[in-house]
């Protein structure tokens, strides 16, 4: 009965703020966002003060803590929907032919934030080693969900600009692997892990999602084929168990599902009738996509102690470190400058490995409290101000983009 209660909560209350969010020419986003927080955190802040008395049970249905274990797997199929949806609006030759633009924007989009972070912690907050670490990561992993959605939403995803935040994602995720696997092995062992480990960890990634790039559409082709004859609910269903396989394969790699339901979408793109496509877009948009963006508000901690010198850093860090960072990559790679600076801008949304890696530190004793509600609390201002912006310079700076496959 819980898990429907939450589900009917945050869908509800990001419907409702959505919807005036798109009324005020804001980004549905940013109104899915903001109505997670208002079933969430805000309620939890107002109700025990006016209403119920602290710690009446009806308190558990506006907590995350209380609503993480059952809510956990309803949430990662949405990401896996909202990616599969990102995989169904882009050509594969695209992708391929942005590659190094891609490289070079993740390359750059985590290495820069990344060294801001080190810096920044290490000379203005005088944190430790290892807590410089763990913030210098929280600050260089992308979460390219909100970018995405938001650039269907304006119609700017299959531009060079919006293909190359997509694509820089999946490279940004593997360099996420490595980091996160350099910053387990110093917390366990107190020790860099070796360079046959760390290339390891890169190699397998990288050859799944290359193998995947080449072996979908041909293996796709074939399987559709033989269900040409089937009926629209059989073929959904065969759609479904593709871009789970392709989610299953890349955790067992060590990425994320969302990538492996990203190039899920992809590679099953050209199979597609419009019907099937139109059926699968209604429930991202009208279910999945509501529910993550809202769970991503609720997950939001408010705390005092968040504010002052440590937040201004962070945030500083994250914003200069992403935009500058993957707007420079771009620009290197060919991108013009003003559509560089969208790339940037794009690859600026956090939500979260970031609140994993911060929760990590605190579990252990690495960062205090005060720092952990930073880290939250940057990632809250990434997740409300990434749509706005891309919106904003989006529609601006994007070119519409070229019709056809």
């Amino acid at each position: 009965m819980d898990v429907f209660v939450y589900t009917f909560l945050l869908l509800a209350s990001a419907l409702f703020f959505g919807h005036i969010a798109t009324k005020l020419k804001q980004p549905q986003i940013v109104g899915e966002i903001i109505g997670g927080i208002v079933v969430g955190p805000l309620m939890l802040l107002i109700l025990p003060k006016i209403f119920v008395p602290e710690g009446h049970a009806i308190l558990r249905f506006f907590s995350h803590e209380e609503a993480s274990d059952l809510m956990k797997a309803i949430i990662d199929f949405s990401g896996v929907f909202l990616m599969l949806g990102a995989g169904l609006e882009i050509n594969l030759s695209d992708l391929v032919h942005a590659g190094k633009s891609a490289t070079l924007t993740a390359i750059f989009g985590v290495v820069t934030p990344f060294a801001l972070g080190y810096v920044a912690s290490t000379h203005i907050l005088h944190l430790s080693f290892a807590a410089s670490l763990y913030i210098a990561t929280s600050v260089s992993i992308t979460a390219v969900a909100l970018s995405v959605a938001t650039l269907i939403q304006i119609g700017k995803l299959n531009t060079k600009a919006g293909i190359t935040i997509v694509g820089a994602a999946v490279v940004d995720d593997i360099i996420g692997i490595i980091l996160l696997s350099v910053l387990t092995s110093i917390s366990a062992t107190g020790k860099v892990p070796n360079a046959s480990a760390l290339i390891k960890v890169f190699i397998v990634p990288m050859v799944f999602v290359g193998v995947s790039i080449w072996l979908g559409p041909i293996i796709g082709r074939f399987v559709f084929s033989k269900a040409e004859r089937l009926s629209v609910n059989e073929r959904l269903s065969i759609i479904l168990l593709w871009v789970f396989v392709f989610s299953m394969l890349a955790h067992m790699s060590g990425l994320h599902v969302i990538i492996g339901a990203f190039i899920g979408g992809l590679t099953v793109r050209p199979f597609l009738r419009k019907a099937e496509s139109d059926a699968i877009e209604r429930w991202i948009w009208g279910f999945f996509a509501p529910l993550f963006f809202a769970w991503t508000g609720f997950a939001v901690v408010f705390s005092k102690e968040a504010f002052g010198m440590p937040l201004l850093v962070i945030v500083t860090v994250a914003f200069v470190g992403k935009i500058f960072g993957g707007g420079l990559g771009a620009f290197i790679s060919g991108i013009p400058i003003k559509q560089s600076f969208v790339v940037g801008i794009g690859m600026n949304g956090r939500a979260a490995v970031e609140l994993i890696v911060a929760n990590i530190a605190l579990t252990q004793g690495i960062i205090n409290r005060d720092i952990y509600s930073s880290i939250v609390f940057m990632a809250m201002i990434t997740a409300l101000a990434t749509p706005i912006m891309l919106k904003e310079f989006g529609t601006r700076f994007l070119p519409e983009p070229e019709t056809g496959d």
